[in-house]
């Protein structure tokens, strides 16, 4: 009788851990939907660019690109403009899943600007050929346009996001996906107004790429109110609460 005992509480226990995991993995899936699907909205990209689908939370907003929208020349780009400026505090995460001809001049440049009449924008070149170089310049009212960093080989990766993020303490930051490339550039305050993309200096270049896409997530303003500055919080207590509960279960059976 008594190893029937200990066996059935066995399976017992292996029922609870079961449940437990399963409720947490449940709460995790309920907490990625509500990421990326909150308030699904449209919105207009200039230039003859169709109407699309984003993702739009209080402080967070996403769009994706397809290729042929990053074949645009430089007096053409595919302009992205956001509703209301992102002011101040934010991140733009981009990644870069574009697929490169393979010639010097293949190439997407990215523009993020503020709103007129502003003159202020930041710029990113990344070279899609085998060396996957990488530009960053600034232009301001009292600088002028001025190259921040550069990198011939090997500049960027897709290992990661390409990152740029602006707060008022700390200015601006751009990664290259691996690690950090500018830290702390004061621009005396920078806010997004839109975003431009093209991939060619001329009309008459050949094209950039030929298939992939590029995506886009901004994220500004007040931070914790985004279901993703909990995250690492939600992960930690279900961690934590799985382990305890272990614990507890293994300490059971010992006794």
């Amino acid at each position: 009788m008594i190893i029937n005992y200990k066996f059935s509480t066995y399976n017992l226990s292996y029922y609870h851990l079961f449940l437990v995991l399963g409720l947490g993995l449940g709460l995790t899936m309920v907490v990625v939907v509500s990421i990326f699907f909150q308030n699904p909205s449209f919105s207009q990209l200039t230039n003859n660019s169709q109407e699309f689908q984003t993702t739009k939370t209080n402080v967070s907003e996403i769009f994706v690109l397809p290729f042929n929208d990053t074949n645009n020349d430089r007096r053409n780009p595919v302009e992205y403009v956001f509703n209301e400026p992102k002011v101040n505090n934010w991140i733009i995460s981009i990644y870069n899943n574009l697929s490169y001809y393979n010639n010097n001049d293949s190439k997407t440049i990215i523009k993020i600007k503020e709103a007129p009449p502003s003159e202020k924008f930041i710029e990113l070149m990344l070279f899609g050929d085998r060396s996957k170089g990488f530009i960053v310049s600034v232009n301001t009212n009292d600088t002028g346009y001025m190259r921040m960093y550069e990198n011939n080989q090997n500049g960027w990766s897709t290992d990661g996001p390409v990152t740029v993020s602006h707060a008022n303490v700390q200015g601006l930051s751009v990664t290259n996906g691996k690690r950090i490339v500018l830290d702390k550039l004061g621009l005396n305050g920078f806010d997004v107004g839109s975003i431009d993309v093209y991939g060619k200096d001329e009309p008459s270049m050949p094209n950039s790429t030929f298939g992939g896409s590029i995506q886009f997530e901004v994220l500004n303003g007040n931070l914790s109110e985004s279901v993703l500055y909990y995250m690492p919080l939600v992960m930690i207590v279900g961690v934590g609460g799985t382990v305890i509960f272990l614990l507890f279960w293994k300490k059971r059976n010992q006794s």
